[in-house]
């Protein structure tokens, strides 16, 4: 958990401190699961735009699962990376859709360990609920690399904030 919460500082941090575009930063901000085993969690990602002339965002993302194996045990997952994202309007009024791919590490801690390299692909949509709040959905797939991995899809629901920049 302290991971968790060192990765998601410092996804705070520079999505502050970065963006040149006249799009808008977004923090999304929900609860999840992964679907093989229904292990819930939750997500936290930053959107930061990288560009003027096309909608492509850089998003940071931090996840967090839990697994409990019985007796007390457990496995706490954490997939924490970055996509780049194309995002193109769902309507004039009401949000984008988008999608992308990335990668970053497949963290996970307590009966077993292991730190392994992911690549990563999703997308989702978000619907304004004003200039600044709405909601998402999305999915992601993901999978490590390392001998015996598995494909994950994992699906996120929550809140995102648009940071207005002047």
């Amino acid at each position: 958990m302290k991971t968790f919460m060192r990765v998601l500082m410092g996804v705070v941090v520079v999505a502050l401190l970065t963006g040149q575009s006249e799009a808008q930063i977004e923090i999304k901000v929900g609860g999840g699961l992964i679907l093989d085993n229904s292990r819930w969690g939750g997500h936290v990602s930053v959107d930061i735009p990288v560009g003027d002339t096309n909608p492509t965002f850089l998003s940071p993302f931090a996840e967090f699962y839990r697994t409990s194996l019985g007796g007390g045990a457990h496995i706490n997952e954490m997939p924490i990376g970055a996509n780049l994202l194309y995002k193109a309007a769902f309507s004039e009024q009401y949000g984008v859709v988008y999608f992308g791919i990335g990668g970053g590490m497949f963290l996970a801690r307590g009966a077993a360990s292991a730190t392994e390299p992911m690549v990563t692909a999703g997308g989702g949509l978000t619907v304004d609920m004003s200039e600044t709040l709405g909601i998402f959905a999305q999915g992601r797939w993901f999978r490590a690399f390392t001998t015996g991995s598995k494909n994950d899809v994992s699906l996120h629901v929550g809140i995102s904030f648009k940071i207005q920049e002047d």
